[in-house]
């Protein structure tokens, strides 16, 4: 069942309930009126009973006002029939409603084969003489009944045609309601969906359908983006892991026709170990970054002493490159707020940002100094690190997060584009934030932001 078929069936449905409902108290409140109106009549009829004991020849001028099919008896204090006007005896009065009608009025009625709505009655004692007479009168609310049925017809035709109009009205409402949706759907059968480039064509109307048409089309962005990014990442993951490959191939067969020393053989395997590395390490770099992909958040509930794991990428920076110099500094406000708060995550994830960037702010700069910083702002710890390098080119600062992707002054400077790819996930995870600033006149300064928490 499509939406405008379940918008038409549900209004269709709700709006016949409350007809239902407002029909059943418009009936059910006529009726009790009726009800209420023929007794009032019925008890008026009774108590002329009265007129019968002290005039009758009164009673008898007075008593040609009648119900259709009246019928009046009069029962004395041992509960025999004195009297009993004209009128079909169709009510066998036992002593059970004359003993309680001597205690309070009762409102009766019965069914007859004469009509198909039952006769209505009441039963009521009066004292006269002393003495306490029963009156019982019945009739046929004729007027009443035939009122309540063609109120029923009323209201039950009005009822049908009603959800006939408002069924086709809510057809109508509906299917004007969808048409937006209508042409949404349109456009995504046609043949140009074809690739990410496409996007939906849709009115500037603030509605439903407009906001859809604009998140599918941020969507198609975002995915044009990652497709783009992933057929940039396979091509130059192929092309960097197949040049090597192909290198030490050549390297290997040169060797075997050619290096007839050993000296010229062990020359011709230590090239090919080096290309061999450098494929090794960029499988690596890629196992990594997948396997950050793939990593679940219960790995990141352990707290990280910020100031022990810097200090140990350091000492690692250290003697992976002897020469270089790295300074840290921490803020007297970090120092100070560093036994009051707390950053959770996992801390080799933490040491694998650090390395990244500190290894590019090596390699970049020529192994120049490099300023590490960690300073406390509004719940944040922030590792501020600059170098002295060649910088990141400011309309290339976006892209160098994506897979494979390098800036174009990275010159002869060995990388696979990968390091700060794993560092903005890995930052991302944390829910914290890596940024980039081109330094003037040169260097680059990357901050990463990671969410600081009180200790319970």
């Amino acid at each position: 069942m499509s939406i405008k078929q379940q918008i038409t069936v549900g209004f269709t449905l709700l709006v016949a309930t409350l007809l239902l409902l407002f029909s059943l108290y418009i009936y059910r409140t006529y009726e009790a009126y009726r009800e209420s109106l023929m007794q009032s009549r019925l008890q008026r009829r009774a108590l002329a009973a009265q007129l019968y004991l002290s005039n009758q020849t009164e009673y008898r001028r007075t008593v040609y006002l009648t119900l259709p099919e009246q019928k009046l008896m009069l029962y004395t204090p041992g509960n025999q029939r004195l009297f009993a006007s004209s009128g079909p005896d169709d009510y066998v009065v036992t002593e059970k409603i004359l003993q309680k009608a001597r205690k309070q009025e009762v409102y009766f009625s019965y069914n007859t084969p004469h009509w198909g709505d039952p006769k209505e009655g009441v039963a009521l004692s009066f004292r006269h003489a002393g003495k306490q007479y029963v009156a019982i009168v019945t009739a046929y609310d004729l007027a009443g009944r035939h009122t309540n049925d063609n109120l029923r017809f009323i209201l039950l035709m009005g009822n049908v045609l009603s959800l006939l109009v408002i069924g086709v009205a809510g057809f109508f409402f509906a299917r004007r309601a969808m048409k937006p949706f209508d042409g949404l759907i349109h456009q995504l059968d046609t043949n140009t969906v074809n690739d990410f480039s496409f996007r939906l064509r849709n009115s500037d109307k603030p509605d439903e359908s407009g906001y859809l048409a604009q998140s599918f089309n941020q969507m198609l962005g975002r995915l044009e983006q990652l497709a783009n990014s992933q057929e940039n990442f396979v091509a130059y993951a192929s092309h960097e892991i197949r040049t090597p490959l192909t290198v030490v191939k050549g390297i290997l067969e040169t060797s075997r026709s050619y290096d007839h020393t050993l000296d010229d053989a062990r020359q011709s395997i230590e090239t090919a170990l080096v290309r061999l590395e450098g494929a090794i390490d960029l499988a690596n770099a890629l196992l990594q970054l997948a396997e950050v992909e793939g990593l679940k958040a219960t790995r990141l509930q352990e707290d990280i002493n910020v100031v022990d794991t810097i200090l140990d990428t350091v000492t690692y920076f250290n003697e992976k490159y002897p020469d270089q110099d790295i300074e840290v500094q921490l803020t007297d406000e970090f120092t100070e707020q560093s036994s009051r708060i707390r950053v959770v995550g996992n801390v080799t994830l933490l040491r694998t940002v650090l390395i990244n960037i500190l290894d590019n702010a090596c390699k970049y700069s020529g192994f120049a100094p490099v300023l590490l910083t960690v300073r406390y702002e509004a719940h944040t710890v922030l590792i501020d690190i600059q170098d002295q390098g060649i910088g990141i080119p400011d309309d290339q600062v976006a892209d160098v997060f994506m897979p494979m992707m390098r800036a174009d002054n990275v010159g002869n400077v060995k990388g696979f584009g990968l390091g700060l790819t794993l560092a903005k996930r890995i930052m991302d995870m944390h829910q914290g934030e890596l940024r980039i600033v081109r330094n003037q006149p040169k260097g680059t300064s990357v901050t990463l932001l990671l969410p600081a928490l009180p200790f319970a």
